[in-house]
């Protein structure tokens, strides 16, 4: 199955912000195709690959933000939805069932990206001043000494983040890293705004913690 979709727009994440996208649906037709596919007419089932194909990138695109990420979250969205197809039912449409696949697909590539993303973190210094860290990259430089510090501080920042528990992690990467808002985060990980807010509010402190324990900040 191949896909290359431009960017689309960025949207707000939610089922009802995908129906107009959704391809001229067909429940009868859907249903009739699933139980091709599950009688081993295994080519039935890229014909609903094809009708969705593009709804199903726009889904994963307004989670990962990231074109190559969303590339492979809907290819994997279809591979689980063809090893899954047994546990569609028909109680709801196929759309519904497909959808919740490629958004708790997405959900796993978010927590796996968020335990190796190293970009500019926001945290605040012993003043309680807000200050942006720049994650360093890992090209070398004519100095050993900067080398070493930037290293230092790189390693620093990807061990505070990975210390934290998975849902602080999820939020201080969605919003310090990635820029999304509390509104969008709290719709992507299913929570109040309060919540979200809370979260990044520990996430941020406990990684203060770590760096001013490592002379960082």
């Amino acid at each position: 199955m191949k896909f290359d979709k431009e960017h689309p727009e960025r949207v707000k994440i939610g089922e009802e912000k995908f129906a107009e996208c959704l391809p001229e649906e067909s429940e009868e037709r859907d249903l009739q195709l699933c139980r091709r596919v599950l009688s081993g007419e295994t080519d039935a089932f890229g014909i609903l690959a094809t009708e969705y194909e593009t709804w199903v990138y726009n889904i994963a695109f307004s989670i990962m933000n990231n074109r190559e990420d969303a590339l492979d979250v809907s290819q994997d969205s279809f591979i689980k939805a063809y090893r899954r197809l047994g546990s569609f039912r028909g109680d709801s449409r196929f759309s519904t069932w497909l959808y919740r696949i490629v958004v708790n697909t997405a959900k796993d590539a978010l927590r796996a990206r968020s335990r190796r993303r190293t970009d500019p973190l926001t945290v605040f210094d012993e003043d309680n001043e807000e200050r942006t860290i720049d994650i360093p990259d890992e090209q070398p430089t004519s100095s050993p000494e900067v080398m070493a510090e930037t290293g230092d501080l790189r390693d620093a920042v990807r061990a505070a983040i990975e210390s934290l528990s998975e849902d602080h992690r999820m939020v201080i990467t969605l919003c310090d890293i990635e820029g999304r808002t509390y509104e969008e985060i709290a719709v992507l990980l299913g929570v109040e705004l309060g919540t979200v807010k809370s979260r990044l509010n520990r996430a941020r402190n406990a990684v203060k913690r770590y760096l001013l324990k490592h002379n960082l900040i």
